[in-house]
């Protein structure tokens, strides 16, 4: 495509006039006339707020009993003590605690 140097933009009030446009015009014949623009990205390793990697302490063990005890979806449990529902779960299968759900029909009553 010699000496093809784009179309021209035409003007627009506002962003969804932009999207409008373009959702019926092909961006390849204006992409010359399109501005360039930079973007600064910056990747930075989040801290890990749960306690991967530490031991679990007697209390963890005690809330850990304590919240199974109440019926209290593993998934919570985890999240309560800042660990992996995996971690939970193996965790529970060490020490002998049961996960298993009793008396259900408690857990799908609606409150008064």
């Amino acid at each position: 495509m010699k000496g093809n140097r784009g179309k021209n933009l035409p003007a627009f009030g506002s962003v969804d006039e932009l999207v409008a446009f373009f959702e019926t015009h092909d961006m390849s014949e204006y992409l010359k006339k399109l501005p360039e623009v930079e973007v600064e990205i910056s990747l930075k390793k989040r801290k890990c707020r749960t306690n991967t990697g530490k031991r679990w302490t007697a209390t963890h063990v005690k809330q850990l009993r304590r919240l199974a005890s109440r019926n209290t979806p593993t998934r919570v449990i985890g999240l309560k003590l800042g660990r992996t529902e995996h971690a939970v779960r193996t965790k529970a299968s060490e020490k002998g605690v049961s996960l298993k759900v009793r008396n259900q029909s408690s857990l799908y009553r609606r409150k008064k």
